[in-house]
């Protein structure tokens, strides 16, 4: 009888012991799962959609990129996933405040002029709402918000920053080459250092790797900037050389993708060594398309079968490759074709992470649940672009751009017809058919959609061109002076329309650094009261008024005489966009007509290209 009792004795013990365990095992992992989780948000630089093998992989024949496709399943690939602007700066800022660009203060890409402001200091940004909450915060790679203490990275919320300021530099000395005189790009908590004949994107990696390290008994947050695959294109020999027979630009292009995928790949196998990997969100996403401009020899990368690259709000500069991975903690192997934009990683985030003191006035949607539970439609049906002189509005499936620009040069833009362009993303993704003729009704709903955002305005909307009908409507002309090989369409000097503020819209001949010098054939003698030109001032693309025009006269074609020329632009230092005319008046019969427009040579003091050569951009010579 006492034996039985002991045994029950044991026995009651025994299960008080386990109950007790029970509780401390289920103690620790609630505490575990308290734990703030750490923060990493990778953004590349330039990287179209499809050169990630997860996304198709344009590249996928000579450049997988199997660390960007392992974060792919291990979390959430999203496919309409958009930034809200097609260049650096404004995209970089709008996710850094979860603002639309024009809210953050930064409508364009910023100066790289010394000690010049970017984004406003007085913004919120993603490093101050986890510095906040007790995190620590890094900036790493490319900044691009500002030149000046006051708007540099270490005064808008992070702790520690090592990288470049300006938009790009070389990889091994560290220069900027926009402008000159050619300026060293390398700071490190706003104090200069100097790793000559070092990769960056080396230095960059091991920075990374060190932060991690450094913080891995903290919760932090990193923003891990890199600057691939942004110009000048210089992967390294390794992945040179593994691509020495795909044609350039492209295998240079396929080589810097490697080059970025290989350093996820480097910071994931560190993640994993310090045993933080399960308890850090990892975001991977670009900041805009491809680049076609000259520096980048035009191209390399491919937007797959959306229209457009960087500088256009076409899909392919602004829809981007967007990938968040919690290992073991949010769902895996995802593809999720929701509606989603960059401003939306702010409060998103912040839920996600458990945050306090959210700002109130961001312009982006909390998207926690709808990654948490996949099914979920996401809580965005419309999204707002404004980019120069472009625009664009979604709601729903239905797109509607103003003034559009093919960067990627896909097809051709009729600069009236195609002034308001219409697109079903649901119908064709790729944007090729302007649907505006077909579904009137859509473009007055996404019209008067676009007006009731705070920063669309009635006079973005295109107006019918109207036709000038001028003397020298049926004439021809011919350059004097050698054209820039940009710009070669002269015919459009004498088609009786003017053009809008965007130089690249194809209504501007324009020249740089030199005067432009015509010889215009009436046909015929006829009687010349006044002489016009239109011409654009866009100073923050280095395209200024004309200094003055002249003209003179022949019934030849041979001798001219009678040169008089025009008072000059009173508005050359203007520093807002605008279009104007120059005119000349006169009392002369002629057949031929020499023109000739003075641009400003050299810009002059005062502006960020300084001492560079200047542009004119001319778009009618209006004859009566």
């Amino acid at each position: 009888m006492r034996l039985n009792k002991f045994k029950l004795v044991e026995k009651q013990y025994l299960a008080f012991v386990l109950v007790l365990l029970a509780l401390n095992i289920t103690s620790c992992r609630q505490e575990k799962a308290k734990t703030p989780p750490n923060i990493i948000f990778i953004m590349s630089d330039d990287h179209a959609a499809h050169a990630i093998s997860a996304y198709g992989g344009l590249y996928k024949d000579v450049a997988p990129t199997p660390n960007i496709d392992k974060l792919a399943k291990e979390g959430t690939r999203f496919t309409q996933s958009y930034v809200a602007a097609p260049v650096c700066a404004p995209s970089r800022a709008a996710l850094l405040t979860g603002k639309y660009p024009q809210n953050a203060g930064v409508n364009s890409n910023t100066s790289h002029v010394p000690n010049s402001h970017g984004m406003p200091n007085e913004q919120y940004t993603l490093a101050e709402l986890f510095k906040d909450n007790g995190y620590k915060t890094g900036h790493i790679g490319k900044w691009h918000l500002g030149m000046s203490a006051e708007t540099s990275p270490n005064t808008q919320g992070f702790d520690y920053s090592f990288g470049h300021l300006r938009g790009c530099i070389d990889n091994y000395s560290h220069y900027f080459f926009w402008a000159g005189p050619n300026i060293h790009d390398l700071y490190e908590n706003g104090k200069e250092v100097f790793y000559d004949g070092q990769y960056f994107p080396d230095l960059a990696s091991n920075k990374a790797l060190k932060y991690v390290e450094d913080n891995k008994e903290n919760p932090f947050f990193m923003y891990y900037a890199i600057n691939m695959p942004h110009y000048p294109y210089q992967p390294t020999n390794k992945w040179r050389n593994h691509y020495k027979d795909v044609e350039k630009p492209r295998g240079d292009y396929a080589a810097f993708i490697s080059t970025i995928d290989e350093r996820i790949g480097f910071l994931m196998d560190k993640l994993e060594a310090l045993g933080i990997r399960d308890n850090t969100i990892i975001i991977y996403q670009s900041d805009n398309g491809y680049s076609t401009e000259t520096r980048a020899f035009n191209g390399g990368g491919n937007s797959g079968p959306y229209r457009g690259a960087k500088s256009s709000l076409f899909e392919g500069g602004i829809r981007l490759p967007t990938i968040i991975s919690w290992k073991n903690n949010l769902p895996q192997n995802i593809v999720n074709d929701e509606f989603f934009m960059n401003i939306d990683w702010f409060p998103t985030l912040a839920k996600l992470c458990n945050l306090n003191s959210l700002s109130e006035n961001v312009d982006g949607i909390d998207m926690s649940e709808m990654i948490k539970t996949p099914n979920i439609a996401s809580e965005r049906t419309d999204g707002f672009w404004k980019y120069g002189n472009q625009w664009a509005v979604r709601n729903g499936n239905w797109k509607l751009m103003g003034y559009p620009k093919d960067t990627s040069h896909k097809g051709k833009l009729d600069l009236e017809q195609d002034a308001l362009f219409l697109s079903n993303l649901d119908d064709d993704v790729s944007e090729m058919t302007n649907l505006a003729n077909k579904y009137p009704k859509i473009v007055e709903a996404l019209k008067a959609k676009y007006l009731t955002w705070e920063h669309g305005y009635e006079t973005d909307i295109p107006k019918k061109t109207e036709f000038i009908n001028h003397l020298g409507i049926n004439g021809k002309i011919k350059p004097i002076t050698k054209l820039n090989n940009k710009y070669k369409n002269i015919d459009v000097l004498l088609d009786g329309k003017r053009g809008y503020v965007d130089y690249s819209s194809g209504q501007w001949i324009g020249q740089e650094g030199k005067n432009l010098e015509f010889i215009i054939d009436l046909n015929e003698v006829k009687l010349i009261s006044e002489i016009t030109i239109g011409y654009l001032h866009n100073p923050s693309n280095w395209v200024f008024s004309p200094k003055l025009f002249e003209v003179s006269f022949s019934n030849d074609g041979l001798s001219f005489s009678n040169t008089i020329q025009s008072k000059a632009s009173t508005k050359t230092n203007a520093k807002h966009n605008f279009t104007d005319t120059l005119t000349i008046k006169t009392k002369q019969k002629t057949q031929f007509i020499k023109v000739n427009i003075k641009g400003i040579n050299n810009i002059p003091k005062g502006h960020e290209g300084t001492g560079n050569p200047g542009w004119i951009f001319i778009d009618e010579i209006i004859i009566k």
